[in-house]
């Protein structure tokens, strides 16, 4: 077994679209057909450790939830013995046999306060048999899109929240289907929805959104300090809004900061930075605080992902990393403005092939955009054909999926 384990983190969204908890889906190499939680219980016990230890809880999760996939074996040894029950809540498997031990098990994870969901579940007359000794210790219990119709969605609603069991739509692609589901009363919501908005034909980003990604980009090319300031004095507007950023502070009551370069200095490169991204997914359409945003969590750790793996396969000495970082960005301003990536990519700062990443999945870039689309949706194959291709190893994928939470934490 690998050193270190894969981690693929998937967010579960409140009804306000919120992030409630992430899913965490552990494998012992991207290779693997299996998930290493579904191996021997001594493997599986080991990669909770290094996983957990290498990237720590705090970094992966915050102050959310975490879900895990449960075999039957690892509820009967007590895996989760020292995990916090607090931060927990363990899923057990669709085809976990449930008997008499089982049901014993789960009643004790129960009393010390674990919270548990049944996964991918089918509301039919098998599944409702089968589990039904479980509906009094279960917290949660997850319908797949995929497996159901929309009647049974429907009505297993209904049916669970008679018995005070939330209920979590697994596979929530668009918008139509998220709005239909919370129609239908569902607690909590996994998938892409959110990046994959209702879309207005002949929408464009503003200018305000155009000029920071200019400006980001720019700033991962590590520009003098003249460069940065030539590069304010084209738009007015972000030159304003700094100087109002910076003299907001109670510090400069006495003594305000009145040019753009005294502010860069003030601030420093690594904070201006911050406060574009912010000012980027704190636009009007957001609707919420940034940081509590699912878009505004995935972009910036896919924006870090891909500039981490463009330094590894391509580089330094190139503008790849750079690119990376901002293709990254870029791939989710569709959900922020709800326009098309086309309109969106007219008044942004993207090169053509940038263009032909974003659009096509094509070139280079696009084979590293790839990469991020298959490891937030943990599609194996598509990450062992993307690693070949780039010829990058599984230990240096884990290192910038790791860096990439630890420094999207720390923003």
């Amino acid at each position: 077994m690998h050193s270190l384990a894969y981690l693929a983190r998937q967010p579960i969204l409140d009804r306000e679209g919120k992030i409630y908890a992430y899913e965490l889906l552990f494998r012992d190499s991207p290779s693997s057909d299996t998930a290493v939680i579904a191996s021997d219980v001594l493997a599986t016990a080991q990669v909770l450790e290094n996983v957990l230890n290498n990237i720590g809880l705090p970094k992966l999760i915050g102050d959310h939830k975490a879900f895990i996939n449960c075999s039957r074996d690892m509820l009967l040894d007590n895996v989760f013995g020292l995990l916090n029950p607090r931060c927990f809540v363990l899923e057990i498997l669709e085809d976990v046999e449930v008997d008499e031990t089982l049901v014993k098990a789960v009643e004790r994870y129960k009393s010390r306060g674990f919270e548990l969901a049944l996964d991918d579940f089918i509301y039919n007359e098998e599944f409702l048999t089968r589990y039904a000794p479980l509906f009094p210790y279960v917290s949660y219990v997850k319908m797949d899109l995929v497996e159901n119709s929309a009647s049974n969605m429907t009505e297993a609603a209904q049916f669970f929240k008679s018995k005070n069991i939330k209920i979590l739509a697994e596979k929530v692609e668009t918008k139509a289907v998220f709005k239909k589901c919370l129609a239908d009363g569902y607690d909590y919501f996994q998938g892409f929805f959110f990046a994959k908005p209702e879309l207005v034909t002949g929408k464009k980003i503003d200018a305000t959104s155009a000029a920071i990604l200019r400006i980001l980009l720019l700033l991962r090319t590590h520009p003098s300090l003249d460069e940065l300031c030539d590069c304010f004095s084209e738009y007015g507007d972000m030159a304003t809004n700094l100087l109002r950023f910076v003299n907001s502070d109670a510090q400069f009551k006495s003594h305000s900061i009145s040019n753009v370069r005294d502010a860069i200095v003030w601030i420093g490169m690594r904070n201006i930075q911050e406060w574009l991204m912010l000012m980027l997914y704190a636009r009007p359409e957001m609707g919420v605080a940034p940081q509590s945003s699912p878009l505004f969590q995935n972009a910036s750790h896919r924006a870090k992902f891909l500039e981490l793996v463009a330094r590894v396969v391509e580089g330094t000495a190139t503008d790849m990393p750079a690119k990376a970082f901002m293709v990254g960005l870029i791939s989710r301003m569709d959900a922020l403005v709800g326009a098309p990536l086309e309109s969106i990519l007219t008044d942004s700062p993207a090169d053509e092939e940038m263009r032909q990443a974003l659009l096509e999945r094509k070139g280079r870039l696009g084979t590293l955009l790839r990469l991020a689309d298959a490891v937030e949706q943990d599609d194996q194959h598509v990450i062992v054909d993307v690693l070949k291709e780039l010829n990058l190893s599984v230990a240096l994928l884990n290192r910038c999926i790791n860096d990439a939470y630890t420094w999207a934490h720390e923003r």
